[in-house]
Formats: structure tokens, C-alpha cells, sequence
């Protein structure tokens, strides 16, 4: 019953990861690129579940009442650059240009990797609270995390180069429902 938890749990949180994944893949990238992301993203919902784990309820309190708009003010400013760049490329006639732009930096990586995990925190904590064997539940959620970012960038890649700029200004909605998901969740 446990491995059943266990494999739930992670494919519950791999969610937000995979939308993510499908919103930052419209932009060219290529396998490595997909693995830094995946790397980025399973890493940020493993350490985020286990660190909720340690910190306990006191830590959640104290964070509670704002988690909700950390996250809605991260994934809202990548939705809007996203968004400002589709706009820019539909209206740019210079398909070279198009073509050359480089897979998202870095640190945008992280931003949307940790802005997509914070559930995993919460998570985390009651995994904790109830005394739950936590080195299960963090492969569990770290792969998933993983592996949907991956199939997501794969399906982000088919689709965006079918349809171009007009993917990345789906992807910054996808970004920006999330966005507002969270914050909902946490009024």
C-alpha cells in the first residue's frame, strides 16, 4: 500500500512540472537542454519535499499566509516575458532570428522550477508530521518531476515547431493560469 502512496504522490506534484515544461519548451532547445531543465526541475521538487519535511509546521505558519503569492509573482513575470517574446516574434519578419534564439538562461530555469515545487513543501511537511519514511516519497517525487519535464519539453518541441511563437504565447498562459492557481489555492 505504501509503494502505491508513494508512486501517487509523485505523479500528483509532477503536474505543475510537466505544465511548466510544456510552457518554457516552445522555444527551441535540444535534448540537453531538456535534461537541464528536468535535472532543475526533479532536483527543486526533491529538495523542496525534503526540506519541508524538516522544517515543520512552525516554519509552514510562518509562510502560509504569502507562499502563495511568491509563487503567483515568479511564474507571473516569466508568463509576461514569455508572452512579451511571442509577441515580439510574431511580429518580427526576421525568421533567421527566429530560429536562432536561444533556450531559456539558467536562472529562469530555476525561478520556474522552484515557483512549480512549492506544494512539494507543504508536502513535505505533513510526510513529516506523520511520520511517513521520507527517502520513498523524495525519489518518487524527484523522478516524476523528472521525467514529466522531459516528456513536456519533448511535446513542447513537436508542437512549437509546428506552430512557432504562437506556442510561447500559449505557453505564458499556460504559466500564467498556474500562476493564478496557485494564488487561488492559497487565498
Amino acid at each position: 500500500m505504501i509503494l502505491v502512496e508513494v508512486l501517487v504522490v509523485g505523479l500528483v506534484l509532477s503536474a505543475d512540472s510537466f505544465s511548466a515544461a510544456l510552457a518554457l519548451g516552445s522555444r527551441s532547445h535540444n535534448f540537453k537542454d531538456s535534461l537541464k531543465f528536468a535535472f532543475s526541475s526533479g532536483g527543486a521538487e526533491a529538495l523542496v519535499t525534503f526540506l519541508g519535511a524538516m522544517a515543520g509546521a512552525q516554519i509552514v505558519a510562518r509562510f502560509d499566509s504569502i507562499d502563495h503569492w511568491i509563487s503567483f509573482v515568479l511564474l507571473a513575470s516569466v508568463s509576461a516575458h514569455m508572452a512579451f517574446e511571442g509577441y515580439s516574434e510574431l511580429t518580427t519578419k526576421d525568421d533567421e532570428n527566429q530560429s536562432s534564439k536561444e533556450f531559456h538562461s539558467f536562472f529562469k530555469i530555476l525561478i520556474v522550477s522552484f515557483a512549480t515545487s512549492l506544494d512539494a513543501f507543504a508536502v513535505g511537511v505533513s510526510l513529516g508530521a506523520a511520520n511517513k519514511p521520507l527517502a520513498p516519497f523524495v525519489v518518487s517525487i524527484g523522478l516524476w518531476a523528472f521525467f514529466s519535464t522531459i516528456l513536456g519539453m519533448q511535446l513542447a518541441k513537436v508542437a512549437s515547431e509546428k506552430m512557432g511563437p504562437i506556442f510561447n504565447l500559449i505557453g505564458s498562459i499556460v504559466l500564467l493560469t498556474l500562476a493564478f492557481k496557485f494564488l487561488l489555492e492559497g487565498l
